[in-house]
């Protein structure tokens, strides 16, 4: 009777969860699936897909070091996997964003798969958790490489902890070896598996190590043979250039510390840590679970101290938390009980999504709505007619805009994402400045296009990168066009 009271009780807390984290995520998706633009700054990985769909070898040193100045510090196996499926002639986005909601579904089915029979509400409850955390939201539907990087971590982490032959130790290798290629930041798995692997199937290492080599070395000899060598300098830039962005951390771990169900998570995860410990669960402990909870959470902390880095990459180490705490709550009972303990996490639960409920600003999860997408659409058809008119549609285009704006125009674009260079490549390797300020001076651009704020130059007197170029293109260039969105510039003669 105690059990079915449970059951009943757990099921319940769990699909109230499940609903109001729907009632936010299926409206999320629907809008962004629709938005036939750049949300925010998927722009580059859109720009690496791109260059695959036309062969051109946007990972060579002189396309992000000279014109047309395409950074795409990513490995491309999202972006491969994207550019080979059928595509949405009017949303060249839509596929992408297909594949990360497909990738974030198959990590967070993660929970369920180390979910005993009698234990599935807990796992159906740290489901609707995990979706009511803003930055998955945002990020189920949006073209990024994360999630699929994080459905092969978490799973590769899932089928080792469970291996019952070396079969399975391949299978985890492969996936680890995946996951890196998915995005390189994403190591906790394949390095959590090797040590499972090391300390309980010592007989199965080579195996495990082989598969793994294996498949790194087959996709990077793939990746040099189509890209050149310059591939291994673009992915590994982001250790060499990039600075750490100490007030951009900040910000983005305090986002997450203001969402109340992520702090309850945190606890919880602690509490489940605590609990393993005091009741001396030894199987539990030398698991790989808890150590990829812990090496999840201190890499990507580093990767968010990165100049550029966002609160998404706290989605591994908040998915791998959720699954410790899944995992330890069926340990030796084989049908949820709810005691004192249980109980008060519950209730604490509820009054963190309570609190959830008290914001209401869809601004906080979702990129764009659909009173948003018709307005950017408006304004960047108004920009396209303006452009067609001034003669330069088809012409050379510099984007001093944003990583939006080479997905918005049909002509020769030049700097994908104006943001990174501004803050790494303009700092880290000044001739880059010296390159573009010279082709502005030498006109080579039919049409500069700004921020709608841009409309003088920089008054700043000192000689900093962007000075120099706002100085160089108001010398050469007029506005022709304002707009809601953006201004765009031709030449002054």
């Amino acid at each position: 009777m105690r059990a079915r009271w449970s059951l009943g009780v757990a099921w319940t807390a769990a699909l109230a969860v499940l609903a109001v984290a729907a009632a936010r995520l299926l409206p999320a998706v629907r809008d962004q699936l629709a938005a036939p633009f750049d949300l925010i700054s998927e722009g580059p990985h859109m720009s690496t897909i791109k260059a695959i769909w036309r062969g051109f070898d946007i990972y060579a040193r002189e396309s992000f070091l000279d014109l047309p100045f395409f950074m795409t510090p990513y490995t491309p196996l999202y972006h491969a996997l994207v550019a080979v499926l059928p595509q949405d002639p009017a949303n060249p986005f839509f596929t992408g964003r297909v594949v990360a909601a497909v990738g974030m579904a198959l990590a967070a089915a993660a929970l369920f798969a180390v979910a005993e029979r009698g234990h599935r509400a807990t796992a159906a409850l740290a489901l609707g958790v995990f979706f009511l955390i803003h930055a998955v939201t945002g990020n189920t539907a949006y073209l990024r490489s994360d999630s699929l990087a994080i459905a092969c971590s978490i799973w590769a982490v899932v089928v080792v902890a469970r291996a019952g032959s070396r079969r399975d130790v391949v299978v985890a290798a492969v996936l680890a070896a995946l996951a890196v290629a998915g995005k390189q930041s994403f190591l906790a798995a394949g390095l959590v598996c090797t040590a499972t692997v090391a300390l309980r199937r010592p007989r199965d290492l080579p195996a495990f190590l082989a598969a793994g080599l294996a498949v790194g070395v087959v996709l990077g000899a793939a990746a040099t043979l189509y890209f050149g060598t310059d591939f291994w300098f673009a992915v590994t830039i982001p250790l060499s250039d990039y600075p750490r962005d100490w007030d951009g951390y900040r910000v983005h771990r305090d986002m997450m510390l203001a969402q109340p169900v992520f702090l309850w998570i945190a606890a919880a995860g602690v509490v489940a840590t605590i609990a393993a410990v005091v009741q001396r669960r030894w199987r539990l402990l030398l698991a790989p679970y808890l150590p990829y909870v812990i090496l999840s959470w201190g890499l990507q902390n580093a990767v968010m101290t990165g100049v550029g880095a966002e609160n998404h990459n706290l989605i591994e180490p908040v998915l791998a938390t959720l699954l410790w705490i899944v995992v330890v709550a069926q340990c030796e009972q084989p049908m949820l009980r709810i005691g004192v303990v249980r109980a008060a996490a519950l209730a604490g639960l509820a009054w963190c999504v309570t609190l959830e409920l008290q914001q209401t600003e869809a601004r906080l999860w979702s990129f764009t709505d659909p009173a948003h997408t018709a307005r950017y659409v408006r304004e960047r058809d108004a920009a396209r007619d303006a452009a067609r008119r001034l003669g330069v549609e088809h012409g050379r285009m510099l984007n001093l805009k944003n990583s939006q704006i080479p997905h918005d125009f049909d002509g020769d674009m030049v700097l994908n994402d104006l943001w990174m260079y501004i803050t790494v490549l303009w700092n880290s390797r000044p001739e880059t400045v010296d390159r573009l300020v010279r082709a502005i001076q030498e006109e080579t651009f039919d049409v500069v296009i700004v921020a709608p704020g841009v409309i003088e130059v920089d008054p700043n007197p000192s000689d900093t990168p962007w000075t120099r170029i706002s100085r160089a293109v108001f010398g050469h260039y007029r506005i022709a066009y304002r707009g809601g969105e953006v201004n765009l510039l031709t030449r002054r003669r």
